[in-house]
């Protein structure tokens, strides 16, 4: 678990996507709450570890009162606001109607096309420093589509971000700072989940275990993707999405 969380919580191919997949190819027992609060908490060290530079600028900006980087704190809280609100009122349905493996196939092919044409467009490129008010909460809409299992959370950000003219760099950069609020909000809807269901299973050992795995394995993932968008384009990322699409629903629909 910590290793498919780690690998896959940043890159456009969808983490809630494969651990449906773990969930429905294996006869693993479900792992339970307080590891799903542990590997959360690996990841979220993992990105904050690599955005040090951005996240301590955003910070002293904030406490000394600079407008311009103020700003961009601004720009991650409109872009964060509608999956918060969407998400309060939709993610029991989602839960419950759509973590089937059809619907990882079909979304998996989908949301990679659509990553194809916004990374494909000829548009001006530009820093994400530069977004607007009115950019950053176009792609809080499509951080929406995230809570659809196999569209990718980094995926859809990524993909609106494109589609508005950023660089790669950048949209990769501003959809790993929108996972922070993200997952801060996942660890406290999980721990009240925690807290409330009285969790007796719980080994403290292995989960500590998976959130270290969860958190190497992101920061590594982070630079692999780095890496390759700063040479190339994000068509591995897609061409691979296409291909586990078309597998499952060759084998399960």
């Amino acid at each position: 678990i910590g290793i498919v969380q780690g690998f896959t919580e940043f890159l456009p191919i969808s983490s809630s996507g494969h651990l449906v997949l773990v969930s429905e190819l294996t006869s693993w027992q479900d792992q339970g709450l307080f590891t799903d609060v542990a590997v959360h908490v690996g990841t979220l060290l993992a990105v904050i570890i690599y955005l040090r530079s951005h996240i301590t600028s955003l910070i002293k900006s904030f406490f000394s009162f600079q407008l311009t980087q103020n700003d961009n704190l601004i720009k991650i809280i409109i872009a964060t606001i509608p999956a918060v609100i969407v998400g309060f009122f939709i993610i029991d349905f989602v839960q419950l109607y759509f973590r089937d493996i059809k619907v990882v196939a079909v979304t998996s092919i989908v949301f990679a096309a659509l990553l194809f044409v916004a990374d494909h467009f000829k548009v001006k490129l530009s820093s994400w420093e530069n977004m607007s008010y009115v950019q950053a909460f176009i792609i809080g809409l499509f951080q929406v589509l995230a809570f659809i299992p196999g569209a990718s959370r980094a995926g859809v950000t990524i993909t609106g971000a494109r589609f508005l003219g950023f660089d790669r760099s950048s949209s990769a950069i501003f959809s790993m700072l929108l996972s922070i609020p993200i997952i801060l909000a996942s660890l406290v809807l999980t721990s009240l989940d925690l807290v409330i269901s009285d969790e007796t299973n719980v080994d403290l050992y292995k989960s500590l275990f998976a959130a270290v795995v969860a958190c190497i394995t992101a920061l590594l993932s982070i630079n692999i993707m780095m890496q390759i968008i700063q040479r190339s384009t994000y068509n591995i990322f897609i061409i691979y999405r296409v291909i586990l699409g078309f597998i499952l629903l060759y084998f399960y629909a």
